[in-house]
């Protein structure tokens, strides 16, 4: 129990030094903004990295890989499926079905993970099936099936390989 509330309490304490930190305007006019980028774009990519380069194949590729699977299978299908039936067309389907399934295993997972077991590499199997596995093909329908800027297709099926998460994945 003390690993889990140490973990949620490093998260807190970091989103309070953030929020504090722009409240009062610590960052300038464009610190939120390259913040994020900085968080999406370097720092996210190198922790899925490191953290899925030191993973243990036979925890990665294990029965939490299958349940992972079978989970997220299951629900996003449901959400599909309603979806399908009220003809709500396939980029908010594909959306809501990216929520529904989709857990939060990098950036709470793998904190708390390493407070409460020791070991990032137990959040491996998730990753990987959500940004090796399920983003790609998300990505993939959404540019294929949204209005707006239309690129040639073999461009737009590239489009996972233009996502910094999934790339260091």
């Amino acid at each position: 129990m003390q690993g889990v509330l140490s973990g949620f309490a490093v998260i807190a304490v970091v989103i309070g030094v953030g929020y504090v930190l722009g409240r009062r305007g610590r960052l300038g006019g464009q610190g939120g903004e390259v913040l994020t980028t900085l968080a999406f774009h370097v720092a996210s990519p190198a922790l899925l990295f490191t953290t899925l380069a030191r993973a243990d194949l036979s925890v990665v590729f294990s029965g939490r890989l299958l349940v992972t699977a079978l989970s997220t299978a299951a629900v996003a299908g449901v959400f599909v499926a309603v979806g399908v039936v009220r003809r709500w067309g396939a980029g908010r389907t594909t959306i809501g079905a990216l929520c529904s399934g989709y857990v939060n295993a990098g950036n709470l997972g793998i904190p708390i993970a390493v407070y409460v077991l020791g070991d990032a590499s137990l959040v491996a199997p998730v990753l990987l099936f959500q940004l090796v596995g399920v983003t790609p093909v998300a990505l993939t329908v959404l540019d294929l099936t949204t209005a707006g800027e239309k690129g040639p297709l073999w461009r737009r099926l590239l489009t996972p390989l233009r996502n910094p998460i999934a790339v260091g994945s």
